[in-house]
């Protein structure tokens, strides 16, 4: 009655222990775990990863490949919400300074945040995207370098040269300007339409258009990589022409080059053309390609070519007697805004980017534009 005994005493220290020990683990399990607004129950990892601090996860996440990320989603609901409530600061982490993945996040700004605050935040399906833009032209890279360079010499070693893998780099400015000069013109077609529904647009009214979006995307190049972004584009354009017609005029399938051009997925289109074009490839392959191309001519048509209703003039009559049937140029796209760029800047005149090997061809051919001069 007038004391304890030590064997209670005892008990109510343990007790007052794993008291403290509890605490400790609620907070830790609270810290772990991420704030979300959709939270109908306490969930936990049921691992390790409750006692972690947030910062060490997601230090842990940024050290690992994206994949292995999106991996992590799907092992519980716990694991989608901690990666879901930071992925922003994981995917920043990943692009690398210097690296492709920073240039192209420089290209192909990130998605503005769902919080409606306006600021542009990586997610991981933005740098999925960015992902698959890179092996799109990686892919396309490896076509081309088979093209200009002989790929086994005559001692049975690679022969490649790293003059060419330098000026690749510059095939992320090539995909950036179609993809954009794209987006640019259906947005400014569908915003004419809305303020002259009563007179459609004709073709030369939606080059004139597509010219002025173009100049304006060309503005953002320094002198360098206009320059290479030319030679990029010209040697593609030439490389296409010459799979397509190995005999002279190489020109004579440019109808179809355009509108490989000026598709949805241009880039991915000549991966397909050079992988169907490929010896050994399925028959098969090339008829799918073909009909994929017919596809593309019909929606290319309907949204830029002569499928709209001719304009009228104030006397009523159509600016042409007849409707034409829409044939694009491939000037009408980057090179004749280019053209007047390299005027602009004095560099009509410049040096090739190098002069490589074409087997088809059995000579030296210049990657560059007709006015490369060599110094």
């Amino acid at each position: 009655m007038f004391g304890s005994s030590p064997a209670d005493a005892f008990e109510q220290k343990a007790q007052k222990l794993r008291r403290a020990v509890e605490r400790a683990r609620m907070q830790f399990s609270q810290k772990t775990r991420p704030p979300s607004t959709n939270r109908t129950s306490d969930v936990l990892t049921g691992s390790y990863f409750d006692y972690l601090p947030v910062e060490l996860i997601i230090n842990i996440c940024c050290q690992t490949d994206w994949r292995d990320v999106t991996r992590l989603r799907l092992v519980s609901r716990a694991f989608k919400e901690l990666v879901d409530a930071n992925e922003s600061i994981i995917a920043t982490r990943w692009m690398v300074p210097g690296s492709y993945l920073a240039l192209l996040s420089q290209l192909f700004y990130p998605p503005k945040s769902k919080t409606g605050d306006g600021v542009r935040r990586p997610t991981i399906q933005y740098f999925y995207g960015l992902e698959k833009r890179h092996i799109t032209c990686s892919q396309l890279a490896y076509y081309l370098c088979d093209k200009a360079v002989a790929p086994i010499s005559s001692d049975g070693t690679e022969k490649v040269d790293e003059a060419i893998l330098i000026w690749l780099t510059f095939r992320y400015y090539v995909l950036h300007f179609l993809t954009y000069s794209r987006l640019r013109l259906e947005a400014n077609k569908a915003a004419i339409a809305a303020e002259n529904s009563d007179e459609p647009l004709t073709p030369g009214d939606l080059n004139s258009a597509y010219l002025s979006i173009q100049s304006n995307i060309i503005t953002t190049f320094d002198n360098q990589t206009l320059i290479s972004t030319h030679h990029a584009l010209h040697f593609l354009v030439n490389s296409i022409r010459l799979s397509m017609s190995p005999e002279p005029p190489h020109k004579q399938n440019d109808e179809l080059v355009a509108i490989i051009l000026r598709c949805q997925m241009p880039l991915n289109r000549c991966v397909e053309f050079f992988a169907a074009d490929c010896q050994g490839a399925p028959r098969s392959l090339r008829k799918q390609f073909m009909q994929d191309m017919e596809g593309e001519r019909m929606d290319a048509e309907n949204r830029f070519g002569g499928g709209a209703p001719l304009r009228r003039s104030s006397s009523g009559h159509s600016r042409e007697a007849s409707r034409r049937k829409w044939s694009p140029k491939v000037t009408e796209v980057w090179f004749e805004a280019a053209k007047i760029a390299l005027t602009e800047r004095g560099l009509q005149e410049h040096k090739p980017d190098g002069v490589y090997f074409f087997p088809e061809c059995s000579q030296e051919l210049l990657i560059g534009c007709p006015g490369c001069k060599l110094k």
